[in-house]
């Protein structure tokens, strides 16, 4: 779970505290549920907070629970107006009194409030002893609502600084009744507020905040991101107490139990479309709601859609007649879509794309995303074609047998689950490559061990003995695209080792696949006297980044001033402008937040050295080829080093494990001019060998080129491959046509 960096509340926020404070949390919940005004539910949340943490607030005094009864609904004020769904005005009519970011603002502030009262209701309702609730219980939900509360000011204060506020526009009653609905069960009260309300505000998060943002309302945007970011932790924590109750009930099928619950509530299903990466990301899998669709979201672009415009549909149209018509086609698919400026993995396969554009292939992409300002410049600058397809209709199942591609990219393993079976099936002479970018199932149990164990980082390097059980489904299912797959690409031999030796992954199915450097101009790198300070570059949406700058202000930054040296420390990355990271930047110990870089070459090319502390991860790091080259040294750990050191080469800059030798190394780098430029040749010399564009081009077409021709022969090889397409082990195709089947019968009856 990601650590946070709370706003602290403001004083506005604070003037409610009552003169007789509750005598425990439940006490707490059932004067907050009976309190009307949302300023006081909130400031109360507050001190609740800071006395669980401080003062050792019990969970409830009596000799009895059940001296706090909830109220049937909690309590509301005069404003805002609540109507039913049906008495709510509609945007037009909104516009009237508002501007749209308002009107989207004060709809997420009522969402922010109803989830407060969800979240303190389940504190107080359910009797701990039959649900066998321990204190970590009862802390972590507590946590949910603070986060809830403090969501509710962030938007509050700033709907105020639009000139409005929460009350000022009509909401919506029907939040109010999700509590209700659920009161009789606390199972069923999981599944509805945090692992259908939550995961379905992941899902629309995204399109709200681009919404926002195309009005030029940046900063109402950057609020948004935060919320939406930070909920991802509110559905793992769902998920984590529901298995624990379905294990209490003694419910063997916890996802069936968990479906079982949510059609009590939604008979019609759950619409789409789902952020598959975003529910990932918070522990909730393809297995929990894929079955639950209740309609379809994309469409191939002859059917009608509410998710696509007239235009849109006919643009795509054309674009798959112009990809059908060509000799040699690429489709390339993925959960999203490929964004070279946000991370390290989107520059590569922007550059996959190219290579494979420079052998002739015409290139299609694919996802169930919406059609975006990524593929407007997908299009433009790469002449990239794009495609909206859900894999739970006939889109891409009719893209495929119009077009009939050679060959089939999935851009990790979550596509090769979405579309590999259809490949298969409608495609069957094309190649289908898995494209890891790294080995998620790595990443993911080195997180676990660091993060919720406590374990020393050091510890995890070792892959013959990492703990693989805490990801252990993970795991099964990115193994299993692996040996699904007729080529896979990684990037990092410690990986390719640990699959072959450890998981047993023929290696005839594995290739190499690195970043692709154009040769190094090193008469136009900067000297070490026009470069100063060091900088940090990664986006702020993949966790091991948000852990890397958090442990190096904690615990680097303070030994690196010991020793006296003013040099700043730059962070930079996408999606890090946002309030969450707003303690971060310490101006008076050198710490600066610096937001997205539009360029990272031409950024770290002003550095004298970058940074890349990072203590958990897998692959291999952008950041630290990015810096090698521009002719920046690099300080990492050996999380961030492997993969990409090489007994021939020495190291582009120092590796340290401790905070105390990489303060040192960062010292050393930084003020010593010899030692410096040692190590900058040896950083350009390490990315013009390893990561050389004109060398891993050829070294891949030519693999691919090979299994093209080979491909028949070494399918009827793998064994393993065989195994799981056969019927027994194709779960998920047959969920896809379960949710397709169950879609085309809803569309006829209506």
């Amino acid at each position: 779970m990601l650590r946070r960096t709370p706003r602290a509340p403001s004083a506005r926020w604070r003037s409610f505290s009552s003169c007789s404070s509750p005598d425990s949390l439940l006490a707490y919940g059932a004067r907050i549920l009976r309190c009307s005004d949302p300023h006081e539910k909130v400031s109360l949340t507050f001190e609740c907070q800071n006395r669980w943490q401080s003062d050792n607030l019990p969970v409830y005094c009596e000799s009895q629970w059940g001296a706090h009864i909830p109220p049937a609904l909690p309590a509301r004020g005069s404003k805002p107006e609540l109507l039913s769904p049906k008495e709510m005005p509609n945007m037009k009519q909104l516009q009237t009194q508002a501007s749209i970011p308002v009107i989207m603002l004060h709809a997420l502030a009522h969402i922010e409030l109803g989830a407060i009262d969800n979240y303190w209701d389940t504190i107080v309702r359910f009797d701990p002893m039959k649900h066998q609730l321990p204190r970590e219980f009862y802390d972590e939900f507590l946590k949910v609502a603070g986060d809830e509360a403090r969501h509710f000011t962030m938007v509050d204060d700033r709907l105020r600084e639009l000139g409005s506020e929460y009350g000022a526009l009509p909401a919506t009653k029907a939040l109010l009744e999700h509590a209700a609905n659920t009161a009789a069960d606390l199972a069923a009260r999981i599944a509805v507020v945090p692992l259908v309300q939550e995961a379905r505000g992941l899902d629309s998060g995204d399109r709200l905040i681009h919404r926002i943002k195309s009005m030029g309302d940046k900063e109402s945007a950057k609020v948004v991101e935060q919320i939406v970011w930070e909920e991802r932790d509110h559905v793992r924590c769902g998920i984590k107490w529901f298995q624990h109750i379905a294990k209490v009930q003694k419910r063997e099928d916890q996802v069936a139990y968990f479906q079982e619950l949510v059609l009590q509530f939604f008979p019609d299903g759950l619409p789409g479309p789902f952020h598959v990466e975003a529910r990932l990301a918070a522990n909730m899998g393809l297995e929990w709601y894929q079955a639950l669709e209740s309609k379809v979201a994309h469409s191939y672009p002859s059917q009608s859609s509410v998710d696509l415009k007239k235009d849109d549909i006919q643009q795509q149209s054309t674009s798959v007649a112009a990809f059908a018509a060509s000799k040699k086609k690429v489709i390339l698919a993925g959960s999203v879509w490929p964004e070279r400026t946000s991370s390290a993995a989107g520059v590569r396969s922007a550059d996959i794309i190219s290579v494979l554009q420079e052998r002739g292939f015409q290139v299609l992409c694919v996802s169930p995303s919406r059609l975006n300002d990524h593929t407007a410049r997908l299009e433009e600058e790469q002449d990239v074609r794009c495609m909206q397809a859900d894999a739970n209709t006939d889109a891409f199942q009719k893209l495929l047998l119009e077009t009939m591609p050679q060959l089939v990219v999935f851009d990790r393993f979550i596509a090769e689950e979405m579309y590999g079976w259809q490949t298969k099936k409608y495609a069957p002479e094309a190649l289908r490559v898995l494209d890891l970018q790294d080995v998620h199932f790595i990443r993911r149990a080195r997180e676990f061990a660091v993060k919720k164990q406590g374990v020393n980082f050091k510890d995890t390097l070792d892959g013959a003995l990492l703990s693989i059980d805490p990801v252990e489904n993970l795991a099964i299912r990115e193994l299993a695209s692996i040996h699904r797959s007729d080529l896979t690409l990684y990037v990092s031999e410690f990986e390719r080792e640990l699959l072959v030796s450890r998981f047993q992954v023929p290696d005839v199915g594995l290739h190499r696949c690195d970043f692709f450097y154009p040769e190094i101009e090193t008469s136009k790198l900067r000297s070490f006297h026009n470069r100063k300070d060091i900088a940090f570059i990664g986006s702020f949406k993949h966790a091991p980044n948000v852990d890397a700058v958090e442990w190096a202000k904690k615990t680097v930054l303070p030994l690196f001033r010991s020793v006296g040296s003013d040099a700043e420390i730059h962070i930079y990355g996408s999606y890090g402008e946002t309030k969450r990271f707003a303690k971060l930047d310490d101006p008076t110990q050198g710490f600066f937040m610096k937001g997205f870089a539009p360029d990272a070459h031409e950024t770290l090319s002003q550095y004298r050295l970058s940074i890349a502390p990072l203590r958990f991860g897998a692959g291999i790091k952008g950041k630290i080829a990015d810096s090698w080259f521009v002719g920046t040294p690099c300080v990492s750990t050996s999380i961030g080093a492997e993969g990409m050191t090489s007994d021939a080469i020495p190291w582009g800059g120092a590796i340290a494990n401790d905070p105390k030798a990489f303060a040192s190394e960062m010292q050393r780098l930084y003020n010593d001019e010899p030692n410096w430029s040692a190590a900058r040749d040896a950083g350009v010399r390490a990315c013009s060998v390893l990561y050389s564009r004109s060398r891993n081009a050829d070294s891949l077409m030519d693999r691919i080129e090979r299994i093209m021709r080979e491909k028949h022969e070494l399918r009827q090889q793998n064994w393993m491959g065989r195994i799981l397409w056969s019927e027994n082990f194709r779960a998920t195709e047959y969920m896809s046509k379960y949710i397709r089947g169950k879609n085309e019968g809803l569309n006829r009856e209506k």
